[in-house]
């Protein structure tokens, strides 16, 4: 049981660590910071443009961090709320043009290392591995809950 613990909880902390390596280094090169790198992400499959609120929900990120995102990004020309309702979390943000080309960059940056960091794993196994993830997920969602959490 302890080495299952160990072994889970240290892959998965490996895992954040070398992903949040690879964002900062990456982000840097374009001038930007890696906690950017999912609300580029996130805005960049919603050309629509995609509320606050909802933003927050597809980037697993709060809102103070992600407003503070949106308005690093906004002094960067990268993105602009567009105003349609006094209610600031309701306005949808967008992706300037440059915005735009940055974030194509960054989803073809994940591409490239998502590809790369998947070596040697089938789509079966991956497709797994996602039920699997998700499944532990929503345990520990649940066990979350039991605790008030």
């Amino acid at each position: 049981m302890e080495q299952r613990y160990t072994v889970f909880t240290l892959l998965l902390i490996h895992i954040t660590r070398c992903v949040q390596r690879i964002k900062n280094i990456e982000m840097a090169a374009l001038g930007l910071k890696g906690k950017q790198v999912q609300c580029l992400f996130g805005l960049y499959n919603c050309a629509e443009g995609i509320s606050l609120t909802k933003l927050c929900e597809l980037c697993g990120e709060d809102k103070g961090m992600m407003s503070r995102t949106v308005k690093e990004l906004a002094v960067a020309g990268l993105v602009y709320v567009d105003v349609k309702s006094e209610r600031k979390y309701k306005n949808p943000i967008r992706l300037t043009e440059k915005g735009g080309q940055i974030a194509q960059i960054v989803a073809e940056k994940i591409s490239e290392i998502l590809e790369e960091g998947s070596l040697g794993i089938s789509d079966e196994e991956r497709a797994g591995l996602y039920r699997s993830l998700g499944r532990i997920s929503d345990n520990l969602t649940e066990i979350c809950k039991r605790y008030n959490l």
